[in-house]
């Protein structure tokens, strides 16, 4: 839902906040991430806990950096984020 929505607000040409959704898509999409090389094997339980927020916090700002094309600000607003 919330993809649909950022692609909505993203097309439009009124002012609309796009690091929400990008920040919220970015983090499931890193979960999603997670969960799927857990249920492959690749990773173990331990290993999940230790780095989930690491792979979260990746996931969010390759999807702001991908949309914004704004590498350098968005790897610095996700320092500061984190």
């Amino acid at each position: 839902m919330w993809y649909f929505w950022t692609i909505t607000t993203y097309g439009v040409n009124v002012p609309s906040g796009l690091f929400l959704p990008g920040m919220i898509v970015g983090t499931s999409l890193g979960d999603m991430y997670v969960k799927t090389i857990e249920g492959w094997g690749w990773i173990d339980e331990a290993h999940r806990e230790n780095f989930r927020v690491t792979y979260l916090a990746l996931a969010m700002a390759a999807m702001l950096a991908g949309y914004t094309r704004m590498t350098y600000s968005i790897l610095t607003i996700t320092m500061e984020t984190c």
